[in-house]
């Protein structure tokens, strides 16, 4: 968000010109991808090594109570950046490629809390913030963007902007990517894909390259790096060099890497004199995935022996609300400000960083909204006698944390994590009080969140062609053809919907195949009067017991539904126009008869999606008088 008026403007750029190096501490953000607490040399590993992670903790801090804001990629993401629970600022889960929300422009980020200050600021790496131009990096403080915006085993959004000069690999087409063939995910820079797939294989050091170019670039200004690295999030991918270098498979290797790329930046840095006014952040967005030792989990085949992260000592891991879920690697490193070779054991968090960063760096903290992070600027100085500024911390609104004790709601557990770090023994009914306490705060927090929780942003997409079949026109939804004779329809809304051409005449059959993808939801067609906008849905869906037909108003914009549809067969649906009478039948069943006031006279019609993936072929509409008017998604004649 750009909060500044253009006197202030004026006033803050003068102000800056004055600030000297030391008022303005550079901040590099290393963020790696489903990390677990175990996995590094400085915090137990045993066979991964990290000796430039273990010089940063040597030269810094070793935060062993430092939370995530969430046990997954994208709500921990939003918490970092923006210093508040994910509850806070919009409570989104995991983003796809189908999402239609994000981050939202409100919203004051540290990268564009700290461009208010003078810095240069860039993100290289996975975003997982929104994927839609309104949500990108560059749009929310960052003045450049190279990365992935989403999880790496993810597939494309066949709306996104792509380069003039796109890397194609693989063997693959433009038109591969409009029908989102594979999940594979693209690599951009700003705001375009300029290269599809991404090679995987390279994003470490790609990041890496880009982060020392931008560091070199900048280095005689303050600057804000946030490298959240791709790896060790599924599938493992590492360079040549790395491959087979540790002794903990893949997964090791991707370590092992990053760690390889932490070594490249403190050379830049020292190699560039600028080490000492340096704040360097190593920690995870969450705790590692949960691998099971077995031929249908493994990640890259027999390389993958000893694959998967370790949240040793603690218990549980991704998507946990377990202290191995939310607990995760944490070191930091300044030479001259923070002293060298410390531990704190105090509870600090990813929300913390922002207000800390803007303690450092004299950055104004957004006063708009609520901050739920703390500065813990006295942890880091070193004072033995400092103490965590969190009286709770909240894992999400399942669990609650305050000093040693910690609640977990859907178990209603208490643990002693001084006593039992693993989380092994409930003592609820030896500490009623404890408990009591911890459940009333947890309540309060999930009505806080409720009462004062902000919304996300949505991306509303305006009708647009669905280039893969000209003249249609998608409505609502994410939809794309699949080997040119499928369409699916790839959203989750409550409607989606894509639109035929104007006929050459009035319909008076329609016929087409379709399935749900996911076992719930519906999908159906539309007759339309174009001129009018009238028209008539024959959905099936999840709810009533008989598909039927249903007419809508010409004013109603969503498609009603009802009738069952078990699993996820195709179903042969056929509507019939008799003048002022509908009939509609499913696999040769008739399912419902409507009765008009009057001729509809359709002249387009549209597929609709509710609620539900879903996928349609062998589309054929005739006109009266037995003419073709429409076939399409019919496989090619051999």
């Amino acid at each position: 968000m750009r909060f500044c008026a253009l006197g202030l403007l004026i006033f803050c750029s003068a102000l800056i010109a004055s600030c000297t190096a030391a008022d303005r501490p550079n901040v590099i953000i290393i963020f790696t991808d489903d990390q677990g607490y175990n996995d590094l040399s400085c915090f137990g590993s045993p066979n991964i090594r990290t000796p430039n992670i273990d010089r940063m903790a040597a030269e810094g801090m070793r935060l062993t109570s430092f939370y995530s804001g969430a046990s997954v990629c994208t709500p921990s993401r939003m918490a970092l950046l923006t210093g508040c629970y994910p509850e806070r600022v919009g409570n989104l889960g995991v983003l796809f490629p189908n999402s239609d929300v994000g981050i939202n422009a409100d919203e004051t980020t540290t990268a564009e809390m700290l461009r208010q200050r003078g810095y240069a600021t860039a993100c290289f790496g996975k975003w997982h913030l929104g994927h839609h131009q309104a949500f990108l990096p560059t749009e929310h403080g960052f003045d450049e963007y190279f990365g992935i915006p989403y999880s790496n085993d993810m597939g494309v959004d066949p709306s996104m902007r792509l380069a003039d000069n796109i890397v194609l690999r693989e063997g693959r087409t433009i038109e591969d990517f409009r029908d989102n063939v594979g999940k594979s995910p693209p690599l951009m820079r700003n705001k375009e894909v300029i290269e599809w797939p991404a090679d995987q294989s390279l994003l470490t050091r790609r990041y890496t390259d880009e982060a020392t170019r931008f560091i070199t670039a900048h280095a005689q200004e303050p600057f804000f790096v946030y490298l959240p690295h791709t790896m060790p999030h599924i599938p493992l991918y590492v360079s040549e060099a790395f491959l087979g270098k540790s002794d903990a498979g893949l997964y090791g290797d991707a370590i092992e890497e990053i760690d390889w790329s932490v070594g490249e930046i403190l050379k830049t840095l020292k190699d560039l004199k600028i080490d000492d006014n340096t704040l360097i952040v190593y920690t995870s967005d969450n705790g590692p995935w949960d691998f099971k030792d077995d031929d249908k989990h493994r990640v890259k085949g027999d390389r993958n022996r000893k694959a998967g992260g370790s949240a040793d000592p603690l218990r549980g891991a991704k998507f946990s609300n377990w202290e191995g879920g939310f607990r995760v690697p944490c070191v930091m490193r300044w030479p001259g400000r923070i002293p060298a070779g410390q531990v704190c054991n105090e509870i600090t968090a990813s929300i913390d960083l922002l207000p800390t960063i803007a303690e450092f760096s004299g950055a104004l903290i957004p006063t708009q909204h609520t901050i739920d992070g703390k500065s813990i600027v006295p942890l880091l100085e070193g004072p033995s006698e400092a103490k965590t500024p969190h009286e709770t911390y909240f894992y999400r609104t399942a669990a609650v944390r305050s000093g040693k004790w910690k609640f977990v709601a859907q178990h209603h557990q208490l643990f002693d994590l001084e006593a039992d770090i693993s989380e092994s023994t409930d003592v609820a009914d030896q500490f009623p009080d404890v408990t009591a306490r911890l459940r009333k705060l947890l309540e309060d927090h999930k009505s806080d969140m409720k009462l004062n929780g902000r919304s996300p942003g949505h991306f509303d997409r305006p009708p647009h062609p669905l280039e893969a079949l000209p003249g249609w026109t998608i409505q609502k939804g994410h939809w794309n053809l699949i080997k040119r004779q499928m369409l699916r329809q790839n959203s989750n809304k409550f409607v989606s919907e894509v639109v035929s051409p104007k006929l050459s005449g009035e319909v008076s059959v329609v016929e087409v195949d379709a399935r749900l993808i996911d076992p719930t939801g519906g999908f159906g067609v539309a007759l339309v009067r174009q001129s009018s906008e009238e028209r008539i849905s024959f959905t099936l869906g999840e709810d009533g017991n008989t598909p039927h037909i249903i007419k809508l108003a010409a004013e109603s914009a969503k498609s009603a539904f009802a009738g069952m549809i078990n699993g996820t067969e195709w179903h042969h649906i056929r509507v019939d126009i008799n003048e002022k009478k509908i009939t509609a039948s499913v696999d040769g069943k008739q399912m419902g008869t409507l009765d008009l006031d009057s001729d509809l006279r359709a002249d387009q019609i549209a597929l609709i999606g509710i609620k539900s993936k879903s996928e349609y072929r062998n589309l054929r509409v005739i006109g009266r008088g037995e003419t073709i008017l429409l076939e399409a998604l019919t496989p090619p004649v051999k």
